[in-house]
């Protein structure tokens, strides 16, 4: 019994300001193809995280380089890659109420069934996150961040 073939779609990306929207945009309509609607939010977002968090910290330290958005379809999960040159490790950070920022690795963290990176050897790394396409996780929050917990989350 084989795992099939995984349908994979990759997009490449720069430090200008509309690659984020660009991006999100080739996210859901991938997702929307693949007939994975039911994850196509929660997985936009982490996606829009991740790729966030590589034009801040990798781009715009490498203005004459791009990043990769890598997504892969199996039988129950979203792989979710994001290949950037900067050799500098996620960091996850404790936002106070005041900052803008500094809560992308929570989001991710909360949403992703696993997430982590890779350095290369030849410079950049890949972040990535498994997103489960086969059950439900529902999460509300009262600002992530600010000193307030979850207040429900349910994977059935």
């Amino acid at each position: 019994m084989g795992l099939g073939m995984p349908d994979f779609s990759a997009c490449r990306f720069s430090a200008n300001s509309a690659s984020l929207a660009r991006i999100r945009r080739f996210t859901h309509r991938t997702l929307t193809r693949w007939d994975r609607r039911s994850c196509a939010d929660e997985v936009t977002i982490v996606v829009g995280e991740l790729v966030a968090n590589a034009v801040r910290h990798a781009l715009t330290a490498y203005p004459d380089r791009h990043g990769w958005l890598a997504l892969m379809n199996t039988a129950s999960t979203v792989i979710c890659a994001v290949q950037d040159p900067s050799p500098d490790k996620p960091l996850p950070r404790t936002a106070t109420a005041q900052d803008t920022r500094g809560r992308g690795l929570l989001i991710i963290s909360e949403l992703a069934h696993d997430w982590g990176y890779s350095v290369h050897s030849n410079a950049g790394k890949t972040v990535w996150a498994v997103m489960h396409t086969t059950t439900a996780r529902l999460t509300m929050w009262t600002g992530i961040g600010c000193g307030t917990t979850k207040e429900s989350s349910h994977r059935a």
